[in-house]
């Protein structure tokens, strides 16, 4: 994206791991509980195909978004046994990744 617009329709799904691996993904069309689910399950298998046992250390920590609280991931974080901590409402600015989704909305990332 250069400098003065904007991709209407596209959204990054992301998680920021504590050894600072930033992985995401792009779509077109608005995140709903189907994209984050999906997500979610691609976001296992990496997990999973690092350390099978990565759910005893670790804790998926989401904010408030309708996404993450629907019935639709609610399912899937059951289903996936993902431990999870919901931030508190208005506290999506203290999610590590926020600093991420700071830095790729006021950057030029294709300054050519």
């Amino acid at each position: 994206m250069t400098t003065g617009h904007r991709l209407e329709g596209v959204n990054i799904i992301a998680a920021l791991t504590s050894t600072s691996e930033f992985l995401y993904t792009v779509n077109c069309g608005k995140t709903n509980g189907h994209t984050f689910g999906f997500f979610l399950m691609k976001l296992c298998q990496h997990f999973d195909s690092e350390d099978l046992n990565w759910r005893k250390n670790t804790i998926l920590m989401l904010d408030n978004a309708g996404y993450h609280r629907g019935v639709i991931a609610r399912d899937i974080i059951e289903k996936l046994n993902l431990p999870v901590l919901y931030l508190g409402p208005y506290h999506f600015r203290i999610a590590p990744v926020e600093m991420a989704f700071n830095y790729i909305k006021n950057h030029d990332l294709n300054p050519l």
